[in-house]
């Protein structure tokens, strides 16, 4: 007998990360669902820990859109299926065969605690369940469902997504090689933010899909350089370079960088403030994920919002 699909509910006046938390805890199988161990690996991989920075951003999304109660369980679904992608594409990288890492946010990785063929199945589990929670949605939302799942294909496959940014990796990308840097970042950082945005703004009926994508790939551009930021630090201290040189040059990379965040953010404020329907929420959110390292923060004010 088919289990019963659960009922997501949803409060935008509220925190959004315990309820994605919620939500996708009540999405993945139990431990006791055979084989579970597999599944008590999944679950481990998802709900060890995690910002769900992607998923509140579609989510804001759609409600800067103007989503109605009865969009509410499309947008959550899309948002858990965006985050399972995400952490399918962690789980992987972090295999010996990728990146061989031992932890991830002070955490054994998945592949350090049940063994590399779990750690694969694992991230295929993920992806496949990612797309079952979009067919899952109610009936009535149905070809906007099917426009979620294709945004997600799109993010998740090997032209313009996440499995592009790995084959970059590992056939093409060389630090030297400032081309296909620039193309990893937009496939592997962007292509979640757009198909956030995008989606978002399906759940919600918008008609302004294309602008809400490319929305979305200028916050996720924003969002890679405010990481180049939290880095440098970490790499002035590389033993392979020489560190009076770093320390020379970090600084002007930093200014260079705030500066580029600084008029990105007041792009970002232009698309929003011509898209949304309700922008303050979203504007709030975006001002807390970048204002520390902002000269001046989106609406030129400090908000206390999400992380």
């Amino acid at each position: 007998m088919t289990p019963p699909k659960p009922v997501l509910t949803l409060q935008l006046s509220s925190p959004l990360r315990p309820q994605i938390e919620t939500a996708l805890d009540l999405l993945l199988p139990s431990v006791q669902t055979q084989p579970e161990t597999l599944h008590r690996a999944l679950r481990y991989a998802v709900l060890t820990s995690g910002k769900r920075m992607r998923p509140q951003f579609l989510l804001r999304v759609a409600q800067a859109c103007g989503a109605k109660a009865a969009d509410l369980d499309l947008a959550l679904r899309a948002a858990c299926a965006l985050e399972l992608v995400h952490i399918a594409s962690l789980v992987h990288d972090d295999l010996p065969c990728f990146d061989n890492a031992t932890h991830r946010r002070g955490q054994p990785t998945v592949h350090v605690l049940f063994g590399e063929s779990l750690a694969v199945l694992v991230g295929d589990a993920l992806l496949t369940r990612s797309f079952e929670l979009i067919m899952d949605a109610p009936r009535s939302h149905a070809p906007r469902a099917l426009r979620i799942g294709r945004e997600l294909a799109r993010a998740a496959g090997s032209s313009c997504g996440l499995v592009a940014s790995q084959g970059l990796e590992v056939c093409a990308l060389s630090p030297s090689d400032t081309e296909s840097a620039a193309v990893y970042h937009v496939v592997k950082t962007g292509a979640l933010f757009g198909m956030a945005a995008a989606s978002g703004a399906i759940a919600a009926g918008s008609r302004q899909i294309d602008e809400w994508f490319r929305f979305g790939l200028l916050v996720g551009q924003g969002y890679q350089w405010v990481h180049s930021l939290h880095e440098l630090p970490l790499r002035s201290g590389s033993p392979s370079v020489d560190s009076l040189s770093v320390q020379a040059l970090a600084p002007s990379v930093r200014d260079v960088l705030k500066q580029q965040l600084s008029t990105l953010a007041g792009s970002v404020q232009r698309q929003l403030d011509g898209l949304a329907v309700q922008p303050t929420p979203l504007a709030d959110f975006l001002t807390a994920l970048w204002s520390p390292l902002l000269a001046s923060p989106l609406r030129g004010e400090s908000h206390a919002s999400e992380p």
